[in-house]
């Protein structure tokens, strides 16, 4: 038998590599600018701008619900904004009523009394200054029951209607330059010359605001004063809902400065002299 001849090959020497090593190139690319979010268009083409508007939800009761008690505990959720009794706050509206103020989303606002029926519960949040805040998030609205369904504060959603804000209920204490002001929200209203308006009665006088902007009344005398706010349309009629029309009764007190002493013993000294 013949042997498997092994052959045997020669051995290579490792050649060396004569391309030089690159190194890395470092792409550059422009940097791009952050673009903010855009706005986005609501109905009526109205820009509303996204998520970091001040937002209120009323959580419970729900819309539509059959509470069973006289008694009713509102949960609220307010988002974006922080509330304080010197900041931000709720303003809540029973039916048509004036506005109960709230100021933490920790405790619930608790309604009683609720006569049986229907009900409208309106919350919204308002400036340290005590007017609304004007981007649709910051109101909220659910139709609630007591123990039965009726239509006794029955207001549709999509009829214009007004929300009144100020002036409240009580004592009203005039700003800084002496202003009480009339702030307020129409609903399914377009405001304008044209369009719909508010007129306000007050101790027999007339005003017709065509803006949404609030209005104010400067000089009121103290004491008690009497306002009828109601919604009018494009020919000065008054609108026939429920919500469309809201009394207030408010009382400006005396405003008493506060005197330095060394004033006042100065004048009792003149008084003294021009007696003698």
């Amino acid at each position: 038998m013949g042997q498997a001849q092994v052959g045997e090959e020669p051995v290579r020497k490792a050649e060396r590599v004569t391309e030089e090593v690159r190194p890395a190139q470092e792409l550059e690319e422009p940097v791009r600018k952050a673009q903010l979010p855009e706005a986005t268009k609501g109905e009526a083409g109205v820009e509303r701008s996204l998520p970091t508007q001040p937002t209120v939800k009323i959580e419970s009761p729900q819309d539509g619900q059959v509470m069973p008690w006289e008694t009713v505990d509102v949960f609220v959720r307010v988002d974006h904004v922080a509330l304080g009794e010197e900041e931000h706050r709720l303003h809540v509206i029973l039916d048509n009523g004036s506005p109960i103020e709230h100021s933490s989303v920790l405790k619930p606002v608790i309604l009683r009394g609720l006569a049986p029926g229907a009900h409208a519960l309106r919350i919204f949040i308002v400036k340290p200054d005590g007017k609304m805040l004007t981007n649709p998030e910051a109101f909220s609205r659910i139709d609630f029951y007591v123990r039965r369904q009726d239509f006794s504060n029955f207001q549709l959603l999509d009829h214009p209607y007004l929300t009144v804000n100020l002036p409240m209920d009580g004592l009203a204490i005039p700003d800084a330059e002496g202003k009480v002001w009339l702030d307020f929200m129409s609903h399914h209203a377009p405001m304008g010359k044209e369009k719909y308006r508010v007129k306000a009665v007050m101790n027999g006088v007339e005003t017709i605001v065509s803006t949404r902007d609030p209005y104010p009344w400067a000089g009121l005398p103290e004491g008690r004063h009497r306002v009828v706010i109601e919604l009018i349309d494009e020919d000065g009629d008054p609108v026939p809902e429920i919500f469309a029309r809201v009394e207030r009764t408010f009382e400006i007190v005396r405003t008493v400065r506060a005197v330095n002493p060394r004033e006042a013993d100065s004048a009792n000294l003149w008084l003294r002299k021009r007696q003698q």
